[in-house]
């Protein structure tokens, strides 16, 4: 009898960072520990079904074709009264279409624990942890509350603000209504400081980020901005920029920091093809495993960074991951006046890009990604243990029915 513990890790999903979700899935599918673990890959398609099966392990397949679906189980996931589903009461998915046995039952693929590794809305921003919550489902990573907060950019420069974390001012304009969706000027009347950058809500990844100079600029970026999010924050632009990233995690016990790194670019920003397909091209990232951004664009460990800057940077991530009791691993951004000193946290990912393993693998001691995923998986088991507990309502008298 298979003793293992299955993982679903489930990537793909409908926000602008489908590609990288997928890419990073099967990162994470690749690290795990097969002594220790089975694998259940499934990819959360772009229409919205979702698919199970070993051929979503091979980057070449994507975007799936009619063939290679062929070869996968569509899915549904079970919830509700289904979920109380299989003999060994293990979290299962429905294969949609197929009986098993004599056409008894529905076909399932049972699994133990999730891996939500979407990046973006619909995944990262918490929507998917509460559906796990709700199915009673163990995963890994940040909570609810952490996911939430975090992806909301306007949102957490209040939750930094109150920690006493340095963050940049910022404005938010909100998208307005569909019939005066084109005059997005209006919006940026007065505004006389520039130059500035204007930067989605809720996405990552440096999708629809910007830099405008002018009002006419701010409009432009506005408008492409508004058909992504409901919303745009506006801060000035840091000039002499340099930016530093680091992973924090609390799956080792006390909350720890990774190495930092120093993103390099030929551009004032960084773009969202300028970090995934930097060092190559598409052709290159699927053929071999990527580091998120690639080693050619970063420096680890930069030697330009004071030890005041650096205490600066690991004490405000801790303080950030903390506050919302963080989970998994999250890669914690932050910007400085390379001229000045002066550094702001920028924004918190809370399912970074290939989880951020590099930085890991530079910490002080040193981790490995498989390492890394046997630690985030057992802190998933670990949280769910404590969390799943019966709640009788008897107990704080809040019961009307008997």
């Amino acid at each position: 009898m298979n003793s293992k513990k299955t993982v679903a890790v489930m990537f793909g999903g409908q926000s602008a960072e489908h590609d990288v979700s997928v890419l990073t899935g099967i990162q994470i599918c690749e690290a795990i520990d097969r002594t220790k673990y089975d694998v259940l890959p499934v990819y959360l398609e772009q229409t919205g079904c979702w698919y199970a099966g070993d051929a979503l392990l091979n980057r070449r397949n994507y975007p799936l074709m009619d063939q290679t679906k062929k070869q996968l189980n569509r899915i549904q996931l079970n919830i509700g009264q289904e979920a109380e589903k299989t003999d060994t009461g293990r979290s299962a998915f429905s294969v949609i279409g197929e009986k098993g046995l004599l056409g008894r039952k529905t076909k399932t693929l049972e699994f133990d624990i999730a891996i939500p590794s979407v990046h973006g809305t619909q995944g990262e921003d918490g929507a998917l942890q509460g559906l796990y919550e709700m199915a009673g489902i163990p995963y890994i990573g940040c909570r609810v509350l952490g996911a939430a907060c975090f992806m909301d950019k306007w949102f957490s420069k209040a939750i930094f603000k109150s920690l006493e974390i340095p963050v940049l001012e910022a404005d938010l304009i909100e998208r307005p209504d569909a019939e005066d969706f084109y005059n997005v000027k209006d919006l940026i009347k007065g505004r006389n400081s520039y130059p500035v950058i204007a930067k989605p809500r809720n996405l990552g990844s440096s999708v629809g980020v910007t830099r405008a100079d002018t009002a006419e600029e701010l409009a432009g970026a506005l408008a492409t901005i508004f058909k992504l999010d409901s919303g745009a924050v506006i801060e000035p632009f840091v000039p002499n920029l340099v930016e530093y990233n680091v992973a924090v995690s609390s799956a080792f016990g006390k909350t720890r920091v990774s190495a930092i790194e120093r993103p390099y670019h030929e551009k004032e920003l960084l773009a969202f093809k300028d970090k995934y397909l930097a060092g190559g091209d598409m052709d290159t990232k699927l053929s071999t495993p990527t580091e998120g951004m690639a080693s050619a664009t970063r420096e680890i460990n930069p030697k330009n960074l004071k030890p005041a800057q650096k205490k600066l940077i690991e004490q405000c991530a801790i303080k950030a991951f903390d506050a919302v009791d963080g989970r998994g691993t999250a890669r914690i951004d932050f910007l400085c006046n390379g001229k000045t000193g002066e550094i702001w946290l920028n924004e918190v990912n809370t399912f970074p890009g290939s989880l951020s393993y590099f930085l890991w693998e530079a910490a002080s001691p040193k981790v490995s990604f498989t390492d890394l995923m046997t630690a985030f998986i057992e802190e998933g088991f670990e949280i769910h243990a404590n969390q799943n507990r019966v709640v009788d309502p008897r107990a704080a008298n809040a019961n009307i029915f008997g």
